[in-house]
């Protein structure tokens, strides 16, 4: 008895070691992953060094967000990769090219690149797209920095207040906003200004970063982490680097395991069938308790009183 009691407890404390130090199930909250997984499914994520030090582009991999909010994303592009993602939904990278269905973030067809623990990224050298990543991986690594902004029409310096005259839907653009506004509403606003000034010259935003404790010019920044572009396969009305920015190595908690989600899926189907049997079984009997047709009282024959004369 005791040697079954000490067997069931090595058994448990090993179940629970692999709980909570290997494998953890995550709960999709949202529909990012659909079809493939849907909203509320289980996924098993390897919280192992060796998962999350061996991550490739395709995996399922589980993180957090800024806002401490968990998500579960797919990977497009891991350190040092380059990615194109065009205004029509393609996508081009090392490992696969692909139509993106739904993709609605790229309103113009972009290049960037995803860095690697150490590369040095000199901020006049990125493109609108990269700087705003760049600009979100600062903040995230508590880097105290200011942006200054300014006009330009080709070599020429223009007055700033000349986006104030420009519109984002209905509403007047704020200068106030103009330092940390997307890259696709400050597009909009140099193609305004385009379309109003004579000349074929290009508008262009100039942004500069300024450390904040001396305000001397930040030319370049070394990234202090391997950094990963996650998306979702329901492109639209999702989070994801795309508004997000890189998410870096150390916000990346697991990977999801092939061989537990495959376990997973099928108690998940057998489930799913088991629910559906169910449901029909009770339609039915629903059904044939409506046709069975009700008993009605019977009703006695009247006496008709007849009047002698």
């Amino acid at each position: 008895m005791f040697f079954l009691v000490f067997i069931l407890g090595v058994v448990l404390a090993i179940m629970i070691g692999v709980r909570y130090y290997v494998l953890e199930p995550v709960r999709m909250q949202d529909n990012s992953l659909h079809p493939r997984f849907k909203k509320n499914s289980i996924l098993w994520m390897c919280k192992l060094p060796r998962c999350t030090e061996s991550i490739v582009d395709g995996d399922f991999v589980w993180g957090i967000m800024r806002n401490q909010d968990n998500m579960v994303r797919r990977v497009l592009g891991v350190p040092g990769d380059s990615i194109t993602i065009t205004n029509n939904g393609k996508v081009y990278t090392q490992h696969r090219n692909f139509k993106w269905n739904g993709e609605d973030a790229f309103i113009e067809t972009r290049s960037f690149y995803v860095p690697r623990k150490g590369d040095t990224l000199h901020f006049d050298k990125l493109n609108d797209v990269e700087q705003d990543y760049l600009i979100s991986l600062m903040h995230e690594q508590n880097e105290k920095f200011y942006v200054k902004s300014s006009l330009w029409q080709g070599k020429r310096e223009m007055p700033l207040e000349r986006i104030g005259s420009t519109k984002l839907g209905n509403r007047l653009v704020s200068l106030q906003e103009i330092d940390y506004m997307p890259w696709q509403d400050r597009f909009l606003v140099e193609l305004q200004i385009f379309l109003a000034e004579p000349g074929n010259t290009p508008i262009h935003i100039k942004r500069e970063l300024y450390s904040a404790k001396d305000s001397s010019k930040i030319s370049y920044y070394v990234v202090p982490e391997d950094c990963y572009y996650l998306i979702c396969e329901k492109s639209n009305h999702c989070a994801d680097s795309r508004e997000i920015g890189y998410f870096t190595k150390n916000r990346l908690l697991g990977r999801a395991n092939k061989a537990a989600n495959k376990i997973q899926k099928q108690i998940d189907d057998r489930i799913f069938r088991a629910q559906n049997a169910i449901k029909k079984l009770l339609k039915g009997t629903l059904q044939k308790a409506d046709k069975k047709p009700s008993k009605k009282p019977k009703q006695g024959r009247s006496k008709k009183e007849t009047t002698k004369t």
